[in-house]
């Protein structure tokens, strides 16, 4: 008995570790295709690139700290009281993450052109849509997850 609570033990603690090492995967995939899209929207040089790197690393991980995931609810609040929870939630995290875009723009500055810099964010809010749309399985020109009908 003690073997194979001890086997399923170590399967499920190998199942977590893979699941978290593809989470991982899943992450830096993004984030380079995200990078990608920096460099040929904003028409970065490679020195450019090399320095822009390393400060979107930190923005990126400081915003996935501080503000994380949307949660997307399953069921729309029943109560006013958890419409306004809500409602207050999504304005603290969008706060939080101006200050984290307020705190890193002189750094921005120092690799990106006035130009690029003033299309910073609005390309990140772009890449962003974007990806979520892939992420949630929508294709261009096409109905959700890829129904086939135009909307």
């Amino acid at each position: 008995m003690k073997k194979i609570l001890l086997s399923l033990l170590i399967g499920f603690s190998a199942l977590t570790a893979f699941g978290q090492s593809q989470a991982g995967e899943v992450n830096q995939r993004y984030f380079d295709a995200k990078i990608r899209e920096f460099v040929y929207r904003l028409n970065l040089t490679d020195q450019q690139r090399d320095s822009f790197i390393p400060i979107y690393k930190r923005y990126n991980d400081e915003m996935r700290a501080a503000v994380g995931e949307r949660e997307k609810p399953e069921e729309r609040p029943a109560t006013a009281e958890e419409a306004a929870a809500l409602a207050k939630a999504r304005i603290e995290r969008q706060q939080i993450a101006q200050t984290i875009r307020m705190k890193y723009v002189d750094e921005f500055a120092t690799v990106l052109n006035p130009e690029q810099l003033g299309r910073l964010y609005e390309v990140e809010s772009q890449i962003q849509r974007k990806l979520m749309s892939r992420k949630n399985g929508d294709r261009p020109g096409r109905g959700p997850r890829g129904s086939g009908r135009n909307r």
